[in-house]
């Protein structure tokens, strides 16, 4: 009998043990998601203060009395072309909201791929005067039923990576090509090349490369664009390496839209 009551204590103990392991594994779960919330507010902040800096500048430079025909021409491109890009960071924030409910859709209609581009990479020019911007098109519209305001958002993250993750002086490349009912959309910048170790981490949400973590950013912009252009059917992906794949050969993400 008194084997029988210890041997049912040992379990009652065993019990609470893991009990305790389970509560502090969760703790600890816990404790994680909410460094990560914090981290994630604070990128937020971060990213807001940068776009928000030079909208606020520029708007307190036309408003000042006697002010240049040339100056308030630049100032309001600025304006507008960083109100752009914080439109895109808000839509990514609700998109990324969207897709983990299951409430991500796209509107669907007729577009023209080439006009698209060209308005966006003009849009762009004024943020990022140090870089220059080469499009590389068809003559003639690439028209296909897409949702052109979905792609605007994932060309743009794509640009203002390029922008962001190389350096002043060099040149950025947007190139339209058409295949055999596709059409393939490239953007290729002169920066630094992503390690090997890393590509797997590029397209999760709120994922940060090592070699990227002084940049400011959220984490979104390769996931929500990835997401939009599954939407459409098609795939984006990082391109591989020219010649030995040395550091400094640039980065070219692409993705392939049926037509």
């Amino acid at each position: 009998m008194q084997v029988q009551d210890e041997q049912s204590q040992d379990e009652v103990i065993q019990a609470l043990q893991r009990q305790v392991d389970e509560l502090a594994a969760a703790n600890l779960r816990i404790q994680e998601q909410l460094r990560r919330k914090e981290q994630f507010i604070a990128m937020i902040a971060h990213e807001l203060r940068g776009l928000l800096t030079p909208i606020i500048s520029y708007a307190q430079m036309i408003a000042r009395p006697q002010q240049r025909s040339e100056t308030i021409k630049r100032g309001t491109t600025i304006i507008v072309s960083q109100a752009k890009r914080l439109t895109r960071l808000v839509s990514d924030l609700l998109d990324s909201s969207r897709l983990s409910s299951g409430q991500f859709a796209l509107v669907c209609q007729t577009c023209d791929v080439v006009t698209l581009v060209k308005e966006l990479v003009e849009q762009l020019r004024p943020v990022a005067p140090y870089h220059t911007f080469v499009t590389d098109t068809p003559d003639t519209p690439v028209i296909g039923n897409w949702d052109a305001g979905r792609l605007q958002q994932a060309l743009g993250n794509l640009l203002d990576n390029a922008i962001k993750y190389s350096a002043n002086g060099t040149t950025i490349t947007v190139q339209v090509s058409l295949g055999t009912a596709v059409v393939q959309i490239s953007v290729h910048n002169q920066g630094t090349g992503i390690p090997s170790a890393d590509i797997s981490q590029l397209f999760r949400p709120y994922g940060r490369l090592s070699a990227t973590s002084t940049q400011q950013g959220v984490g979104l912009g390769l996931y929500i664009t990835r997401c939009i252009v599954e939407e459409h059917g098609g795939t984006l992906r990082l391109e591989p390496r020219s010649e030995n794949g040395e550091a400094g050969q640039g980065t070219t993400f692409a993705f392939d839209l049926p037509l």
